[in-house]
């Protein structure tokens, strides 16, 4: 029992007892829709997380001073470059005489052409990537050491496979939020819009917060934190992508503990708390009319979210944590997100997604995972060298 306690990190716990909480809620029939793991949003994730580590580590590979000075392994890896991009160029032809895309895509509403739309690039880039990442590692290979040797390879992939480890727990939990409709209506008991609703009228001396943002709707500002609240979908694969390249496997296996809990801590949250939100729960007497991003935000959070999924809000507690790990890993990055960060609890209220409360309790729990983390970092960087950094 000791063996098998220490072969599993914090993150990789949180998940193993957050199964066995939705088999003592669900039962074992939950099991039977598990495919789902393997498709929908992680595929989607890890999709973009490819796009997004082969970006970085091009350019990583672009900043190494080449060991040997000889022009033939150059000329070598930049031959091969354009052999790499084969599949991609394949597959996309493939999409564009498509049906699909010739014939019923122009006859698509917005947000169906959207989806349809991302859905075939990440296709087309998923399906060009393997080939794409295996050149660059044999590019950064050569570049370093000024010639390609199977121990060196050998090596490359051993650490492939361990950072496939890394990813695999956030991955799976990011993907349980599509099969998480089922574990919520279990045992429902009924949907606690009206505790919130109470709650938020608590804390603002018995008025109405949502009522008082009334006076303040803007169509520019609408557009403003709907583009923000609907890049949330990017922040995970962008953050946290960046986050390994730059702050190699400690930063991310931080920041993957951090936002893995804490959608844990939501979907057990949306069982025991379930809550709607006000958009789908009471009337409004100003419209919140989105021309340009509206389209996008129905076609990347409205059109896969499930009923009850409010309390906490991990809009809000994920942003931040996410917020926090460019901070301290990519300060770049995070000067470039800054402004989600900051605009993602209003845009969580505003839209009428959560109520105040949601936003409040989202935002506390991230400074606590934060801590957390830091208490745990020796178990979670288990096996890395003391920097971490096993790019």
């Amino acid at each position: 029992m000791a063996a098998v306690t220490r072969m599993l990190r914090p993150l990789e716990w949180a998940l193993v007892a957050f199964l066995v909480f939705v088999l003592l809620r669900a039962g074992p029939q939950v099991f039977m829709v598990w495919s789902e793991l393997l498709g929908g949003r992680a595929t989607t994730v890890l999709f973009s997380l490819g796009l997004v580590a082969a970006i970085q580590l091009f350019w990583r590979f672009l900043g190494i001073a080449w060991r040997d000075p000889a022009l033939g392994p150059r000329r070598a890896i930049w031959f091969a470059l354009p052999l790499s991009l084969l599949p991609w160029l394949f597959s996309l032809s493939i999409v564009l005489r498509s049906p699909l895309v010739q014939e019923e895509l122009p006859k698509a509403d917005a947000p169906t052409a959207v989806t349809a739309a991302a859905s075939m690039f990440m296709l087309t880039v998923g399906f060009g990537l393997p080939t794409f990442l295996a050149w660059l590692m044999v590019a950064i290979i050569i570049r370093q050491n000024g010639q390609l040797r199977w121990p060196q390879v050998r090596a490359a992939m051993l650490s492939s496979t361990s950072i496939f480890r890394d990813w695999a727990p956030v991955l799976i939990i990011l993907s349980g939020y599509e099969w998480m409709r089922g574990v919520v209506d279990a045992g429902f008991t009924g949907e606690r819009d009206w505790v919130m609703q109470g709650i938020d009228r608590w804390l603002f001396f018995g008025h109405d917060p949502l009522g008082l943002l009334e006076a303040c709707i803007w169509k520019p500002l609408t557009e403003l934190l709907a583009f923000a609240y609907s890049f949330y979908a990017v922040l995970f694969p962008l953050v946290l992508g960046t986050v390994m390249v730059t702050g190699g496997r400690r930063a991310l296996r931080i920041s993957a503990f951090r936002v893995g809990v804490a959608l844990l801590i939501a979907y057990v949250g949306y069982c025991l708390v379930p809550v709607k939100g006000p958009l789908f729960t009471r009337e409004f007497t100003v419209p919140l009319d989105m021309y340009m991003v509206g389209p996008i935000k129905e076609a990347m959070m409205d059109a896969t979210r499930i009923s009850y999924d409010c309390f906490p809000s991990m809009h809000t507690c994920c942003t931040i944590l996410l917020g926090i790990s460019a901070w301290t890993w990519a300060r770049r990055l995070f000067w470039l997100i800054s402004p989600i960060v900051v605009l993602m609890p209003l845009a969580c209220v505003y839209l009428r997604y959560h109520y105040v409360i949601d936003v409040l309790v989202g935002a506390a729990l991230a400074p606590v995972l934060v801590w957390v983390s830091a208490r745990l970092e020796a178990a979670i960087t288990v096996g890395l060298p003391p920097e971490g950094d096993a790019r």
